[in-house]
């Protein structure tokens, strides 16, 4: 765009009438109708560029060098920032695509980690159900509550049950709420 503009500009010097060649050694005084840089510069949208003979300023035709030096210095910045901003957006892409790497890592470890807690609990559930009653209540006294409780939901319920009256009542009871509460889930559905 800012291109054809300064074709156009150099296209109307030298195709005015009863306009003399610099080559002839006479200096050129007259004035040619250009668009105002700010113009050229403004963004799309912008009021004041509704292409009106209103916009045009008389600027001298020993200025229009140093115009297309400006507009080739304002192209050459736009390129810049244009390569700027598409480096920003490949590395953001590289990022995001380690991120969602990363997640998938996590995932996956996550996933190890409750595979590997089911089999421990797989396993307690194992050893209380192999114990006497009135030992595997003693243990499970001081086991923490939301163990004992996936020790209890793994076993039969007869074995729960014959464990559980050997646990002191007061906990017995919270151990029972808990235990219904954590087996909700699995009677939904």
């Amino acid at each position: 765009m800012i291109m054809v503009l300064a074709v156009i500009k150099l296209g109307l010097i030298f195709a005015l009438p009863g306009q003399k060649s610099q080559t002839e050694g006479e200096p050129v005084t007259q004035k040619a109708p250009v668009m105002e840089t700010r113009l050229a510069m403004a963004a799309p949208g912008d009021n004041n560029n509704d292409g009106g003979d209103e916009d045009v300023e008389e600027v001298d035709e020993e200025d229009i060098p140093g115009e297309v030096q400006r507009l080739r210095e304002r192209e050459a910045e736009l390129d810049r920032r244009e390569r700027n901003l598409r480096d920003l957006e490949e590395e953001l892409d590289a990022k995001l695509e380690e991120l969602r790497g990363l997640q998938a890592e996590v995932d996956e470890m996550l996933k190890e980690a409750d595979v590997v807690r089911d089999e421990k609990i797989a396993h307690l559930v194992d050893v209380y159900s192999n114990m006497e009653p009135p030992q595997a209540a003693q243990v499970l006294e001081t086991l923490n509550e939301d163990i004992a409780v996936k020790v209890l939901a793994g076993m039969r319920g007869r074995e729960a049950g014959d464990i559980l009256t050997n646990v002191n009542p007061q906990k017995a009871a919270r151990l029972s709420e808990m235990l219904t509460d954590l087996q909700l889930p699995f009677i939904e559905q």
